[in-house]
C-alpha cells in the first residue's frame, strides 16, 4: 500500500456543558451543539462540509476544464425517519444535494457534476 499523507486533522472536546463540544482545526475554534442548542449543530457542520467541498471542487474542476463558471449555490438536506427508535435517530435515511450553477451551459454543468461525482 502507498504511504498516505495526512490531509486534515481536527479535534473536538468536551466543553463542560452537556450537548456542547468545542472544535478545533488549525488555529480556528468553534462550538457545535446537539440539536436544539443555541449554536450550530454537529450535523449542520457535517452537511456544510459536504456543500463547501462541492463548491470548491466544482469551481476547481471548471478551471481545469476551462469551463466558465460564474457562480455556484449548493444546498444539502438530510432526512431522518421520525418513527425510528431513539438509538437509530442519528442515522440519516436520505441526503439530497442540490447544485445550481450560473454561467455554464446545461451540458457543461452536467459534465462538471459527473466529474465531481467520480472524484
Amino acid at each position: 500500500m502507498a504511504q498516505l499523507e495526512l490531509a486534515y486533522a481536527v479535534r473536538s472536546y468536551s466543553s463542560g456543558t452537556l450537548g456542547r463540544a468545542i472544535n478545533n482545526a488549525r488555529n480556528h475554534h468553534w462550538i457545535a451543539d446537539d440539536p436544539g442548542g443555541d449554536e450550530i449543530g454537529a450535523g449542520e457542520l457535517f452537511l456544510s462540509g459536504i456543500s463547501a467541498c462541492a463548491v470548491n471542487m466544482i469551481e476547481r474542476i471548471a478551471g481545469e476544464e476551462e469551463i466558465p463558471l460564474d457562480w455556484m449555490d449548493v444546498g444539502v438536506e438530510a432526512y431522518r425517519d421520525p418513527n425510528a427508535a431513539p438509538g437509530e435517530r442519528t442515522v440519516y435515511d436520505d441526503i439530497k444535494i442540490h447544485l445550481q450553477m450560473w454561467g455554464v451551459s446545461d451540458s457543461d454543468g452536467d459534465s462538471l457534476v459527473d466529474i465531481w461525482k467520480r472524484r
